[in-house]
């Protein structure tokens, strides 16, 4: 029940990619923890299995059907379980109204044997009690604790136990509705494209999106809202074009951006579904699954596509276009503002002049008693 601190979960999100690219072998079809892991102190192996593991069971259940997930921390509960231990996440299916709660086990050194009575407790003691229960406005009707085990030398194997019938409602719980577990979805890739800031302001409901000036690019035939990046160490680097100034560019408009990106049209309902309130119809209920055909583009493009539309682009996007969008909140869409210049455009000395002055900051403004607003802007350290 204790959430990560939001200011540091792209620090950690680095450290851990860097861990799993040097310990983790996915080249082959089978999956494995290398050897080379067994010299990591005890505490950072631990965190790095149960880290390679939460993914895992993430894939596990994108391919079972499910598309949205929250953390099981950011929903409320109508009543307390008979239990003070808690699942990872709650996941929802388009199209249906209750949601499963999952619980992610991980083992690079227990038995097989040891490790299935591990992931058969963690069934029995953090996600049945919680079976039949109303979790975010949704009834948790079934869910699963998913353990990679491995301590194999050639892959990773999945042991899971899961619910065989699903629990009813209690007779005093309103009506099931997934709506905060598929918005809490797109708040953690609000999170990871524009830093925990964006996130929490926008799960407040205090942030004004038609205040931010967005980018976006053409890739796989498509349009994608990309993230922006407070890091040095950016996949694009955009500048206005209008701003270049006869010195040469003008750093205040200079954007970094991430890898990170979300489908154009997906976006759209979200923006639109931050605007609505809890009562009314979700615009994310509309949203399906991405196309398997173009997950698998994504894939050979060098980058990968999720079924609910986030995508961490691939190296070819940087010969495609970028434009700056602006949210139009009356009408429900993103206006195109102008086009602007891909780094690799520009000159290498341009590029190591923006990795010493340019930072993305966050600025709180008060402009209104009990009204708080969060605007991003850009800025120079020097």
């Amino acid at each position: 029940m204790h959430p990560i601190d939001a200011a540091a979960v792209t620090f950690e999100s680095e450290g851990c990619r860097h861990l799993i690219a040097k310990h983790v072998d996915e080249r082959p079809n089978d999956f494995s923890i290398l050897p080379s892991a067994k010299r990591l102190k005890d505490f950072s192996r631990t965190h790095m299995v149960g880290v390679a593991g939460a993914g895992i069971a993430y894939l596990q259940m994108i391919r079972d059907g499910y598309v949205w997930c929250d953390h099981f921390e950011n929903l409320h509960m109508r009543r307390k379980p008979r239990t003070k231990r808690t699942p990872d996440f709650v996941f929802s299916r388009p199209g249906q109204i209750d949601v499963a709660v999952t619980e992610s086990k991980a083992t690079h050194g227990s038995s097989r044997k040891q490790f299935k009575r591990t992931v058969e407790s963690g069934y029995l003691k953090q996600v049945e009690p919680y079976l039949g229960f109303e979790i975010g406005g949704a009834i948790a009707s079934h869910g699963f604790s998913i353990g990679s085990w491995m301590t194999s030398p050639t892959r990773a194997e999945l042991l899971i136990d899961h619910t065989a019938v699903p629990a009813p409602a209690g007779s005093d719980d309103p009506p099931s509705n997934p709506k905060l577990v598929r918005r809490g979805n797109y708040l953690t890739v609000l999170s990871l494209m524009f830093g925990p800031a964006i996130a929490a302001a926008a799960r407040a409901g205090t942030w004004v999106p038609s205040e931010t000036e967005f980018l976006a690019v053409h890739w796989l035939d498509r349009d994608w809202l990309i993230g922006l990046s407070e890091l040095p160490r950016p996949a694009l680097w955009v500048a206005a074009s209008q701003n270049e100034t006869s010195a040469g560019i003008d750093w205040d408009h200079v954007r970094l951006s991430n890898d990170f990106a979300l489908e154009l049209g997906v976006a759209r309902a979200l923006f639109s579904s931050l605007a609505s309130a809890d009562d009314e119809f979700d615009p994310l209920a509309e949203l399906g699954r991405m196309d398997d055909a173009l997950i698998a583009r994504a894939r050979e493009a060098g980058g990968a596509l999720y079924p609910d539309g986030f995508a961490v682009l691939g190296k070819d996007k940087a010969d495609a276009p970028v434009t700056v969008l602006n949210w139009n909140p009356q009408q429900g869409h993103f206006k195109q503002q102008e086009e602007v210049k891909v780094a690799d455009e520009l000159s290498v000395p341009v590029l190591q002049r923006a990795s010493e002055i340019q930072t993305w900051t966050f600025e709180h403004e008060r402009e209104k008693p009990k009204t708080e607003q969060l605007r991003l802007t850009v800025g120079r350290s020097d």
